[in-house]
């Protein structure tokens, strides 16, 4: 009798136990994930459809919100990209700019009734990776890089951007306290480190495969001189830039 009872309590227990799960999870979809879910989805709407008049506009054509609607959802490839955006809001890291990223570059992919091309997947995985600390740090430092550069195409989506090598270590001269003999055995080679060289941004960038590494060593090891590390900028994460830019000027405006 007695362990019929305590095996009764342990279920009652048990039950409540699953109750207060049950509970909390619908707390955290109602008011956490809802709230956030949404938030995203109107970061991208917003930018989608601003973009779509933007572009409706420079046609010459009406900027009429059920006309635009329409005409973005016409085709399977336009409606598979919407659908695929959408995805990608969900699941982003970034509450505005990243949704917003993906938003305006949607709007060209769906006006022009074709698929995404390889540079723009990178860019939308990188817009579901990046948080919206990553995209300010990302933007502080192209402006670093692109200080002295009057060639930088500026900030706009059609601009033309060609791959970048950007110099991150390295010294045409011995500093002081390493030895000419240090540096023939290569003592000077410290490896980069991308995340702690450039920042936690650079490093997710290049799992993506938006940056690449590239080393020039010294061409005689006899003389004086330093390895070099660099950077490779491909032109979509210099285009990805471009976007999140602007996404944050429209934000601050």
């Amino acid at each position: 009798m007695l362990l019929t009872t305590a095996i009764a309590a342990e279920g009652a227990t048990h039950l409540a136990e699953k109750e207060v799960v049950k509970a909390a999870a619908k707390y955290l979809k109602d008011t956490v994930i809802a709230k956030w879910s949404e938030y995203r989805a109107q970061a991208f709407l917003s930018a989608f459809l601003e973009e779509l008049r933007k572009e409706q506009d420079v046609r010459h054509q009406s900027a009429d919100l059920n006309d635009l609607l329409k005409l973005v959802s016409q085709s399977d490839k336009q409606t598979t990209a919407l659908f695929d955006a959408y995805r990608r809001v969900a699941l982003s890291s970034s509450k505005k700019i990243g949704p917003m990223v993906i938003g305006m570059l949607t709007a060209h992919i769906v006006l022009e009734n074709r698929d995404a091309t390889a540079d723009e997947e990178l860019i939308f995985q990188a817009a579901e990776t990046l948080n919206d600390r990553d995209f300010s740090d990302l933007k502080a430092w192209f402006e670093y890089v692109y200080a002295d550069d009057e060639s930088h195409p500026g900030h706009h989506l059609a601009g033309k951007f060609e791959r970048r090598r950007v110099l991150v270590q390295g010294a045409s001269e011995l500093p002081p306290g390493l030895s000419l003999d240090a540096a023939r055995l290569g003592l000077d080679n410290v490896p980069m480190d991308v995340g702690e060289d450039i920042g936690i941004f650079a490093l997710k960038l290049k799992n993506i495969g938006l940056l690449a590494e590239t080393v020039r060593r010294r061409e005689n090891p006899r003389e004086a001189g330093f390895t070099q590390y660099f950077v490779m900028v491909s032109s979509a994460c210099q285009l990805l830039n471009s976007i999140a830019v602007r996404a944050m000027g429209a934000l601050s405006a």
